[in-house]
């Protein structure tokens, strides 16, 4: 008995911490996306161009951090 408690422990836990890491990364894509969006609109339209530089800095930042620094990490 303890062990099959044990294993559905297991199981639910293993469920919940990939349905956050789903749910991280969509969030994330959401935001450089946004980040780089507003960082092109400043830069192009002369608005504010160091800042539209900095803010797509940071959007690829982010893309390269999300899409694979991330998944590596989640594999270990």
């Amino acid at each position: 008995m303890v062990q099959q408690f044990a294993q559905q422990f297991s199981s639910t836990a293993t469920f919940l911490l990939n349905t956050i890491d789903t749910t991280v990364v969509d969030i994330s894509r959401v935001a450089y996306v946004t980040v780089l969006m507003v960082g092109a609109l400043l830069y192009f339209t002369h608005a504010s161009m160091r800042l539209g530089k900095d803010l797509m800095k940071g959007g690829i930042l982010l893309i390269i951090i999300i899409e694979f620094v991330f998944p590596l990490l989640a594999k270990i």
